[in-house]
């Protein structure tokens, strides 16, 4: 899948994917684990108000079927990363 996580305070954005054995239920359960996954834009916005993850909104953009390679899911993850500039402006550091 890929998804969205909004910043509902700033409206950064954050466009990720998950894929393999755990898919997006895993992802987002490490996401909940340590109120950032992993992300370096979010982990920043967490250094100066760690309460700032009651303001991540989490949706999702797009779900494939369980025989989609990785590569067609992170494709589409950096085809949405482009269309919402979440790069340039948004919690996407790569």
């Amino acid at each position: 899948a890929v998804y969205l996580i909004a910043d509902k305070r700033n409206g950064a954005l954050y466009v990720g994917s998950a894929y393999g054995e755990g898919g997006l239920l895993s992802r987002w359960a490490s996401y909940v684990q340590s109120k950032h996954g992993g992300n370096k834009g979010m982990k920043e916005v967490l250094v100066s108000s760690p309460e700032r993850y009651q303001d991540f909104q989490f949706s999702i953009l797009q779900v494939f079927s369980k025989t989609a390679t990785s590569e067609e899911v992170i494709q589409t993850e950096m085809l949405y990363k482009k269309k919402l500039l979440t790069t340039m402006y948004g919690m996407n550091r790569n």
